[in-house]
């Protein structure tokens, strides 16, 4: 099997600086703002590692936690549910010690979602409010978003398109947070992978920006296009950092 990869990660027009991050199998990507996707081409002969991490605006050392966060998640093999939830509880043990000798980062946090794809299948998960979705006759989202607002949507308060407009949006109920005793909720589950699926891993810099029509349409094309599709319609608005990876199986 082989994996086609588009990535890309940039600040957007507001922000002052990219506190997103990537992972792309062996590499972590942070503190760039890209304006082209990158495309990489992986045979899945061993696990391949794809995340996303959003680093929590408002506190301190947001693009640290998201960047620490990747990299103690990468290299490692998740094979199942209770592993994953293992080592994000680590990741977090990982932002705790950080945080005791870098005291001016006490309260960082991130969002992160991701997905470990070996052969014909694949552990999905995330915690916060970065999203995976998957592309198969339609797109589906894989995850659930840990934000009051989609507790609403859950609770049948608003429809699920109002989240991405919703004032309750950014308020997380969940996340990888460094200097705290927090516990935190892991969404987790494993999926088939199919030749010709299409996963798009994505802060809600991406997702908050466009209706699902707009990236069904996007997702249909190429890889590469695709994710310039995604970019120049979400940078439009551009009020978040924007960071994706768009993963076809071929």
């Amino acid at each position: 099997m082989r994996l086609e990869v588009s990535y890309l990660t940039n600040r957007g027009r507001v922000r002052s600086k990219n506190e997103d991050a990537l992972l792309i199998d062996q590499e972590v990507i942070c503190g760039l703002s890209l304006d082209k996707p990158v495309l990489k081409t992986f045979h899945v002969e061993r696990q391949v590692s794809l995340a996303v991490a959003d680093g929590m605006g408002g506190l301190p050392c947001g693009e640290e936690a998201s960047r620490l966060t990747l990299e103690y998640l990468r290299g490692f093999h998740v094979s199942d549910r209770e592993e994953l939830l293992i080592l994000l509880k680590k990741a977090k043990r990982h932002l705790d010690s950080y945080v005791e000798v870098h005291g001016r980062c006490r309260g960082m946090g991130t969002a992160v979602a991701g997905i470990f794809i070996e052969s014909s299948k694949a552990v999905v998960f995330n915690v916060g409010d970065c999203r995976v979705y998957r592309k198969r006759e339609q797109l589906q989202r894989l995850t659930r978003d840990h934000t009051e607002a989609y507790e609403l949507y859950e609770g049948g308060i608003i429809g699920e398109e109002e989240i991405r407009n919703h004032p309750y949006r950014n308020i997380l109920t969940s996340a990888i947070t460094g200097g705290y005793f927090e516990e935190f909720e892991v969404f987790v589950h494993e999926v088939d992978v199919n030749p010709g699926d299409l996963f798009l891993i994505c802060s809600d810099g991406l997702w908050g920006e466009l209706h699902e029509g707009d990236m069904s349409l996007c997702t249909g094309m190429s890889t590469f296009e695709g994710s310039v599709c995604l970019f120049e319609k979400a940078y439009r608005g551009g009020s978040d950092n924007i960071s994706f990876i768009l993963a076809k199986v071929l």
